[in-house]
């Protein structure tokens, strides 16, 4: 199929509603336009440069110019800014088109939202509402586009409205709780005077200067009011809840699409209808304007969120997908959790190749940089119908045509790494069916079980493959590859009680190697070793009904089988050694030959007999042959 054009959007933090808003935004418009959209996102966003921090940045190595036509970078709250310069390396090296969504950066265009007007309508608020003639902004790092344009419409306001601009009732803060605690100290302590209300320019700072002047005995909004800016969940959920605005984040995030189209096509694209910001007026301000729209969201919220964590919790989901044997029986476990994904159309799990990566035992050579050229979807979920044929697909198309072959429309895709620390597994897919509908810190404490359980299927394998590697070398035979005497009691009790059981005839071959002593002493123990290998070699090709081969002593082997054997086959046997030998030696250009004296018994047991008395049957014949044949060279 041919594939569509795709946008990609760079985000920092999955659990950031202010983000959450702006991506219903870029979708909407992406689908409009006729691109697919890819959301590449972080469960953890954390500036501590730990093996999982790399393994959470390693998703923005698929961007590629190949497959993206541009890229939205949403890093305003990004954690590490050595992740946002190499971002920008990247993408500038690659030449992709890149806009950057309420945060400057030196090596690209920005956009960011309409705030004066709303910061303006805040302020016209507190003025005309609540008769504050003494107002000061709480607004972001100084220099930074957002905090200068919140506080021009802060400026706005009091101009329009005849109230003297006084800088000093301007703080300059950092979007953070730290700058507004500090300043409920400055009020509490006395260092400044209480003004008749704060706007803040976010609900960090608003709500954590609420919290810190309630605790020091100053009432919110009796002694002050505040404000803040952003809509968040955490400002309604506040005690008292936090006036703030309801930014135009869709209509920024459709902005920014059109601004990136005209950058990749030179075109202007036709826009969708966003909705408008507005004030949410509340218990900060002692309004209840907002009653009602804040009751519908906490409840919208609420009904999503707790039957979420109502499922989530009791779905013992980490310990179920933990107990999987394969990774064939982790996915099939995987479909008893699918339920509790919120509003989920497709989810797929695509892994490199080689995902487990132990073929050194010091585990120095598993990948942690990038992704594989070669990688296989290993899982799709269509609601409500799985796909469990693993898929190979080029990595740098992101999304497999197996995918993207569900879809005539353009699609909105998730996209989460799957890792342990800094080891790269793949990455997880997400489809739902309304962003809008659409939590992401749901799915991804979700995904974040799979990678957990993806790191115990992998070292349970190790653990299995290091077992069955001990126990080989416990009872092989380190130099021929046979089974060693270990093995052979081992094995050789199970087939005698199957020849009871089953009444099938049993075989056993006694084998002793001609004349090693004269071959060490003339020739050296490397060519002694090679001559017992060689009749190991010849013994245990000969066998052809899952019987066993065994060296149990120096020169000594043993072949034990349980079959329904003929005298032919038993005769094809000898003959198969003795001609083995004679092939060998006629090829092999050395000054000794390699040859057995070999002794059996075939038939079947008694249930007086133990399996040594059978075994001294074959032995006995051995040693006879060996005689013949001792005579037969020195004739």
């Amino acid at each position: 199929m041919e594939k569509r054009k795709a946008m990609a959007v760079v985000a920092a933090d999955v659990s950031n509603d202010y983000m959450n808003r702006i991506c219903t935004g870029i979708s909407a418009q992406c689908e409009h336009l006729g691109y697919d959209l890819y959301i590449m996102l972080m469960s953890s966003n954390l500036d501590n440069g730990t093996t999982i921090q790399q393994g959470e940045e390693n998703i923005y190595s698929l961007i590629n110019k190949d497959t993206v036509s541009g890229v939205i970078l949403l890093m305003g709250n990004a954690a590490n800014p050595e992740l946002i310069k190499e971002l920008g390396k990247k993408i500038v090296e690659n030449d992709i088109p890149v806009i950057s969504v309420d945060s400057q950066l030196d090596f690209c265009e920005y956009i960011i939202a309409d705030d004066e007007n709303l910061m303006e309508k805040m302020t016209d608020h507190f003025i005309e509402h609540h008769n504050c003639k003494k107002i000061m902004c709480l607004t972001g790092y100084k220099g930074m586009p957002v905090s200068e344009s919140r506080l021009v419409g802060y400026k706005n306001s009091l101009v329009r409205h005849g109230i003297e601009y006084d800088e000093n009732l301007v703080v300059y803060g950092d979007f953070w709780k730290v700058s507004a605690e500090n300043l409920a100290k400055e009020f509490l302590n006395g260092k400044r005077t209480l003004p008749d209300a704060v706007v803040c320019a976010n609900d960090s700072m608003a709500i954590s200067l609420c919290n810190t002047l309630s605790d020091g005995g100053i009432n919110v909004p009796d002694d002050m009011m505040i404000s803040g800016y952003d809509g968040s969940r955490e400002a309604m959920e506040n005690v008292p809840s936090i006036t703030t605005i309801y930014p135009e984040n869709g209509a920024l995030g459709a902005r920014a699409v059109l601004k990136l189209y005209k950058m990749i096509t030179g075109l202007d694209g036709e826009a969708v209808d966003m909705p408008n910001g507005k004030l949410i007026l509340t218990g900060s301000c002692g309004c209840s304007d907002s009653i009602n729209y804040l009751i519908k969201q906490r409840e919208s919220y609420k009904a999503v969120n707790e039957q979420y964590e109502r499922y989530y919790n009791s779905s013992g989901m980490l310990e179920g997908l933990s107990k999987a044997r394969s990774l064939d029986h982790l996915m099939h476990k995987l479909t008893h959790y699918m339920y509790l994904l919120v509003d989920i159309n497709m989810y797929a799990m695509c892994l490199n190749k080689e995902w487990e990566g132990f073929e050194k035992s010091d585990e120095s050579d598993y990948l942690s940089e990038g992704y594989p050229e070669k990688m296989a979807v290993q899982m799709i979920y269509k609601n409500p119908a799985y796909d469990f044929s693993a898929h190979e697909y080029d990595s740098k198309d992101i999304v497999p045509d197996s995918i993207r072959s569900y879809y005539e429309k353009p699609k909105t895709y998730f996209i989460l790494p799957l890792h342990f620390m800094d080891r790269c597994f793949g990455y997880s897919l997400f489809v739902f069916n309304d962003l809008k509908f659409t939590v992401s810190q749901l799915f991804s404490s979700w995904n974040r079980n799979i990678n957990i359980a993806l790191e115990f299927l992998r070292v349970r394998t190790k653990l299995t493959l290091i077992n069955q590697r001990i126990t080989l070398s416990f009872i092989r035979d380190t130099l021929t590859g046979v089974y060693n005497r270990q093995g052979f009691k081992r094995y050789s009790d199970s087939m005698f009680k199957k020849a009871k059981t089953e009444n099938k005839k049993l075989f056993i071959l006694m084998a002793d190697l001609d004349m090693l002593k004269h071959i060490n002493d003339n020739f050296g123990h490397i060519e002694g070793d090679n001559a017992i290998s060689v009749c190991a070699n010849g013994l245990n090709t000969c066998c052809e009904n899952n019987e066993i081969c065994a060296r149990i002593g120096g020169d000594e082997y043993s072949i034990v089988g349980v079959y329904d054997y003929t005298d032919e086959i038993i005769d094809g046997y000898i003959k198969y050694i003795h001609d083995y030998f004679d092939r060998y030696n006629a090829s092999s250009g050395k000054k000794y030959s390699v040859g057995a004296s070999l002794g059996y018994y075939c038939g079947y047991v008694d249930d007086d007999k133990d399996f040594q008395y059978y075994m001294d049957i074959a032995d006995k014949k051995m040693y006879e042959d060996k005689f013949q044949r001792k005579k037969f060279r020195k004739d």
